[in-house]
């Protein structure tokens, strides 16, 4: 029968460990850090497609399914391997997966480093450096364009940087923990809905989607009680809003999170965005809320942070009392 990581011998130690290192240390980039090997690893496979004869939707399946066996398999090799030398050694590699498998106190940053030259009124500098988080056109964007722009990154990203690689990494541990980030750097990699990518990348995308399902409508309920102790908001409201307007986002997962920030923060998200000149209209998000200014992106940082603390601490209340 099948036990969740959860419940194994010094679990609560890894897994705390590493969210306490992801939120001293955040993201550290480095020449040996898994994420940069991974991309690596995908982009070796990306150019060995054009001498492959088979059909690339084909090898781009193979691809993804390949790669994302062989991170599973050789975390779990390696780290019981380093179990049967050294306890030590185990626990702290065990440690170090879900640390680089998180990305709260990274994410924030990030947010952090648009929202400083934008509250100076620089707005060349805040649109460059949202240019690096984001795949729309920042040229022309005014404040509330970026503001918006902002919170969504920080609600999308909650799900993908912290809710999925923590759910997995309770259930899996440090091996499902990586595995789950492989998917997610292919699907950012070759997951994209364009001609160059259309088939190479399409098992990737459908991955994610399936990974991402549980964790990003498990994310409207965390959000919904976090934005009770940040906002004040009515969990029940914010749950309601969030069902209902996720269906209008033009993912099958992102929706979820963002609607729950805009019910929480009681702004509108989404709306027209232009990408690669063209302009796409997309539906609003709460549609009835305030256009988002400075003190939402504020907020919604702090939202970020609270929502990870309400759902970092919900496996040890369920150890606790189970």
């Amino acid at each position: 029968m099948f036990e969740p990581y959860l419940f194994k011998p010094h679990s609560l130690l890894v897994l705390y460990g590493g969210v306490l290192a992801d939120v001293v240390f955040g993201d550290r980039n480095h020449p040996w850090h898994p994420i940069r090997l991974m991309g690596a690893a995908i982009s070796f496979c990306e150019k060995m497609s054009a001498a492959s004869r088979l059909d690339p939707m084909v090898y781009g399946a193979g691809m993804s399914i390949g790669l994302t066996t062989f991170t599973f398999l050789g975390v779990f090799a390696l780290s019981s391997f380093l179990r049967s030398v050294s306890l030590l050694l185990f626990l702290l590699f065990s440690c170090g997966c879900i640390y680089f498998g998180l990305c709260l106190r990274c994410l924030a940053g990030e947010a952090a480093k648009v929202l400083t030259p934008l509250g100076k009124g620089e707005m060349e500098i805040a649109r460059k450096r949202l240019s690096m988080l984001v795949s729309r056109d920042t040229t022309d964007m005014d404040e509330t364009a970026i503001c918006r722009s902002l919170i969504e990154t920080v609600s999308e990203n909650f799900v993908d940087g912290v809710c999925s690689p923590f759910f997995y990494a309770l259930l899996g541990g440090p091996a499902m923990c990586m595995a789950f980030k492989m998917v997610s750097t292919l699907d950012s990699m070759v997951g994209y809905q364009n001609k160059k990518y259309e088939s190479l990348g399409k098992a990737a995308a459908r991955m994610d989607d399936a990974l991402n399902f549980i964790p990003a409508r498990l994310s409207v309920f965390i959000i919904s009680v976090a934005g009770l102790l940040v906002k004040g908001s009515p969990p029940s409201e914010v749950v309601r809003g969030a069902v209902r307007d996720a269906r209008l986002h033009k993912s099958p997962n992102s929706g979820f999170p963002e609607s729950a920030f805009a019910h929480v923060l009681g702004v509108s998200l989404g709306g027209p965005v232009v990408y690669q000149g063209a302009l796409y209209r997309f539906s609003y998000i709460n549609k009835e809320g305030r256009p988002p200014g400075l003190d939402d992106v504020r907020s919604s940082i702090k939202l970020l942070y609270v929502s990870a603390g309400v759902f970092y601490i919900l496996p040890l209340l369920l150890v606790t009392f189970a």
